[in-house]
């Protein structure tokens, strides 16, 4: 590479770098616009597989998208009643189970000699414990308003994602001819390829991880169902939601429907080594075991990484950013292995150190030949350094 080459590239990773600081302040100024756009991608992406199935057994494209759009939004419907209906009757028996929560903490209270002042709550008990400034009660408070204030907000973000991602499935079906039109020669060919690639990278991981979620989530909700435990539909909807996050979501699922256990079944042991032996197998077995084999491509992301992730998209668009936080930096990752100028990127935020690059076969229509891309590897550059000698 020659020195202007190579001032070149570290304009380029400059410029580059500039335009990913924007990025990020507009897509902090238009959350509300962007989260919902993104949420109808990703759920386009995971329905995308069901719908090329049906076309394939000779269904109509637009009646593959109608019936599965239907299925989606009447399983998000009973699914929503169902968990809103358990947060109902968890809040209308908020007394008896803050009964048993003082009954535990007086226990461990008396065994550990901590505070403990039978004639107040649990959430003073626990408070007085962790310190003033951790107020559960006003946390707990805010949190319950802020769901009932944007219950409207939420209905009708929901109904946006499902239009976007209706018109996102019929706009697939011709993603293809548009993006051939659009360019020409040897570019059409490469552009063509790598945008190719990409989607179906983008695709066949964002469709795995949602199952994956998906059979997480109904396992925990079989799991708690064996033993009784209140709320199954809720732990189940928990761990779906929380498996979008690597490591971290599953831990917090896991401890928190095991504190719930402890919570209803103390001080039996049986039932509440069941959830929490259940709840840990079935989250190691499907995320450390099922998932990377299905895959079959290493997408790991660099612990570091994931916590710098979750920090950045959850201070740009909340809890919903959290839960994006790891599936768009994949997809970014994706992206920056199919381009060279960005190849490094994706090697930075693997959880390896090797090269990502990967191999294409571009076709020349003008030369009516094949141009592969390259893949450098340490083989290849040692023959090529010999070649050069």
């Amino acid at each position: 590479m020659t020195g202007r080459e190579q001032i070149s590239r570290q304009i380029a990773y400059l410029l580059i770098f500039i335009a990913t600081i924007l990025l990020f302040v507009v897509l902090k100024i238009t959350a509300s616009v962007v989260i919902p756009v993104i949420l109808a991608i990703m759920f386009s992406f995971v329905l995308l597989p069901i719908v090329r199935g049906m076309n394939k057994i000779h269904l109509p494209w637009i009646f593959n998208i109608v019936v599965v759009t239907i299925l989606f939004v009447v399983a998000i419907a009973v699914l929503g009643t169902l968990v809103f209906a358990s947060l109902r009757t968890i809040l209308s028996e908020y007394s008896k189970y803050e009964s048993k929560f003082l009954s535990i903490y007086k226990f461990f209270a008396n065994r550990f000699n901590l505070g403990f002042d039978a004639d107040k709550s649990f959430f003073y008990n626990l408070q007085s414990a962790l310190g003033e400034q951790f107020n559960i009660g006003i946390m707990m408070r805010r949190m319950l308003f802020s769901l009932s204030a944007n219950m409207v907000s939420i209905a009708r973000n929901i109904l946006v994602i499902v239009l976007m991602f209706i018109f996102l499935l019929v706009e697939m079906h011709v993603t293809g001819e548009k993006l051939k039109e659009a360019f020409e020669g040897r570019m059409k060919n490469r552009l063509f390829e790598i945008v190719k690639r990409i989607m179906i990278q983008v695709v066949r991981f964002v469709s795995i991880k949602f199952f994956i979620s998906l059979a997480t989530g109904v396992l925990i909700y079989a799991s708690a169902k064996i033993v009784g435990l209140d709320f199954a539909v809720v732990w189940g909807f928990f761990a779906f939601v929380l498996n979008f996050i690597p490591t971290f979501g599953s831990i917090v699922s896991v401890g928190a429907t095991s504190v719930f256990a402890l919570l209803q079944f103390f001080p039996h042991p049986a039932p509440i080594v069941f959830i929490v032996v259940g709840t840990t197998t079935v989250n190691m077995v499907l995320g450390n075991f099922i998932e990377p084999r299905i895959e079959g491509h290493n997408l790991g992301i660099s612990p570091f990484v994931i916590l710098v992730m979750l920090s950045l998209w959850g201070w740009m668009w909340g809890f919903v950013g959290m839960i994006l936080a790891v599936p768009l930096t994949v997809i970014i990752k994706i992206i920056c292995e199919n381009i060279p100028l960005l190849h490094p990127v994706a090697i930075l935020l693997g959880n390896k150190p090797q090269d990502t690059r990967l191999e294409f076969t571009v076709y020349d229509s003008e030369n009516g030949q094949k141009e592969n891309g390259e893949k450098k590897t340490e083989e290849g550059d040692t023959a090529s350094s010999r070649s050069q000698a």
